[in-house]
């Protein structure tokens, strides 16, 4: 070893010993704080601390763990378990129907149909799209055929309540004689 390297592991060696004197002098001091002073004579003797407690060599009491659930020695899967599969699943439905009948008209010789949904009025000709994902399928003298386009083969049929009035008669007409 060069005396370089001695003096270098000297030096170490010094300045650590010097570090755990400069910690065990101040435990030291802690100790000395704490320690009781002497008391003088005549004063009331303090009660002495009381012995440490033995120190108990038993083993802590556990409750027991319960009824085993199932073989602990089965295969085991990463898959989750599989839910008990349910009746049938019904078929989707439409959502509900948002439109009602609201009249008809007669204008030119043509008849036109109204809905009605919410506050608007809306005329209903076979072919329209309509607002809520419905379409108008046909449009006949009893009733209203929608059908939501996600499922077309679900029709919803409005009644036309109000059925078509008889044409009135003609002006200046007679009226028919009266019955016998």
């Amino acid at each position: 070893m060069t005396p370089r390297r001695r003096w270098a592991l000297i030096s170490i060696a010094a300045v650590g010993t010097a570090l755990a004197a400069l910690v065990v002098s101040e435990d030291k001091q802690v100790a000395e704080v704490a320690a009781p002073v002497e008391r003088a004579p005549n004063a009331p003797a303090k009660p002495a601390a009381a012995p440490p407690e033995p120190i108990s060599t038993q083993l802590p009491v556990r409750a027991p763990i319960g009824r085993q659930r199932g073989d602990p020695f089965a295969a085991r899967s990463w898959a989750p378990p599989q839910q008990p599969q349910q009746q049938q699943a019904e078929a989707p439905k439409p959502p509900p129907n948002p439109y009602k009948f609201a009249g008809t008209v007669h204008h030119d010789g043509q008849r036109k149909v109204f809905l009605l949904l919410a506050d608007r009025v809306i005329e209903a000709k076979e072919g329209d799209r309509l607002a809520h994902g419905y379409k108008v399928q046909s449009v006949t003298a009893d009733a209203v055929t929608l059908v939501y386009e996600q499922m077309p083969d679900q029709p919803v049929t409005i009644a036309t309540v109000f059925s078509d009035p008889a044409p009135a008669p003609a002006a200046g007409s007679t009226a028919p004689p009266p019955a016998k």
